[in-house]
């Protein structure tokens, strides 16, 4: 932790003159309150079963001199940047608050909506560790429309680290989809935190796919705050080696007549370790709320590891809510079936993967990305992924 402190202060000069003023106007805060959070260990519920101090342990590089592109960030945006993520709330929220230079903004109008998706590709290159530390915010007014198709790709075999904050603001009637994708090496370690307020008649839809990885720790926390606001959190990860991918969730219930669903699904192999928590809160004013969670999890070796925890805290009377998890391997019955009409025993183990994610993957309603990830999907169960990381060819198009 020091040695993040330290370097702020030493190159907080640097680290301001590349970088806009409203990042700068929030880093002594962050700082601060780093200072006095530290990374979290264990004993914190939200991060029992991620070790956060050792994957920021070793030696990174940290490139502080990139030169500051002019961006012009509309009031309506800048008024709400670090609002809902607070520093004071979360380490890595605040750690990243204090050094990050990178910005990403997007904005849409009210009553525009937006055909096609919006791409952010990001490739992580470097001949030396590497450390990055990213800001997006995405403000969508009132009936506008927007996807967001984010990726992650290693191009090295060299050790990274990225946290990157995502604030996000659905208004009222407005839509919104966030689609992450993740393709990244087994010495990536990446954290992501994510935020989200849904007003009055929003919608808002988010996908986690974690198709390779290293060491992955997502923090999705959506606030239904407007009556009627709905949202679908959705998640896949397949993961094998040494990997290791965490996803933690909060859907906070805090208006009436609010909808939520969420369906997260792994398939851990090797030596893998999975772990989801995932807890909806509907207070005491959010009557009438309707939630369903689920978290199944297929593991297809005895070194194999998964971590499940689902819960419900409800404070209102009028609710319909839901949550349920399993843990189970290979359906040996299915496999025999399978195998007496002919099906060789490693084609029948790679179809019962597929149709295990299948269900998460149909919920997706963009036909182009579906598609793709079905087939990267596949290509990872049958082991050839890496050979195509870095290719785009069979990319999701219209």
């Amino acid at each position: 932790m020091n040695q993040y402190l330290e370097l702020f202060q030493e190159q907080r000069a640097l680290i301001d003159s590349n970088s806009l003023p409203l990042l700068n106007s929030c880093r002594e805060a962050a700082a601060e309150a780093f200072a006095r959070l530290g990374f979290p260990t264990k004993r914190v519920e939200r991060y029992k079963y991620t070790d956060v101090a050792s994957a920021f342990a070793p030696e990174y590089g940290l490139k502080l001199d990139t030169p500051l592109s002019q961006q012009t960030i509309p009031d309506v945006v800048a008024s709400r940047y670090g609002t809902l993520a607070d520093v004071n709330d979360d380490a890595i929220t605040a750690l990243n608050t204090m050094l990050a230079q990178e910005l990403t903004v997007v904005h849409i109008p009210a009553g525009e909506r937006r055909q096609q998706p919006i791409r952010l590709t990001r490739q992580l290159h470097s001949t030396v560790p590497l450390m990055q530390n990213r800001r997006l915010i995405v403000v969508v007014e009132e009936g506008a429309e927007v996807s967001l198709l984010m990726s992650d790709q290693t191009d090295d075999d060299q050790d990274f680290l990225t946290t990157q904050v995502t604030e996000i603001f659905v208004g009222k009637g407005a839509s919104v989809e966030v689609y992450d994708i993740e393709r990244t090496n087994a010495r990536c370690h990446r954290l992501h935190q994510l935020y989200a307020d849904v007003s009055a008649g929003g919608r808002f839809l988010h996908t986690s796919f974690t198709a390779t990885c290293g060491l992955t720790r997502n923090t999705t926390n959506v606030r239904l705050s407007g009556e009627g606001a709905s949202t679908e959190l959705l998640g896949t990860a397949i993961i094998d080696g040494q990997q290791h991918c965490d996803n933690n969730t909060l859907i906070d219930h805090a208006a009436p007549g609010c909808k939520s669903h969420e369906l997260y699904k792994y398939v851990a192999d090797e030596h893998a370790t999975g772990a989801f928590a995932g807890r909806v809160l509907v207070r005491q004013e959010a009557q009438q709320t309707e939630s369903q969670e689920t978290n199944a999890n297929l593991v297809c070796t005895p070194w194999a590891r998964i971590y499940t925890q689902p819960m419900l805290e409800i404070y209102a009377d009028d609710v319909q809510c839901s949550h349920g998890s399993t843990v189970g391997q290979m359906n040996e019955a299915a496999l025999f079936y399978m195998q007496q009409r002919g099906i060789g025993a490693d084609e029948a183990r790679l179809l019962l993967k597929q149709a295990f994610t299948a269900d998460v993957l149909n919920l997706i309603p963009f036909e182009p990305l579906r598609d793709w990830l079905r087939n990267l999907a596949n290509r990872r169960f049958e082991g050839d992924l890496n050979h195509c990381r870095t290719c785009q060819l069979c990319g999701p198009t219209k």
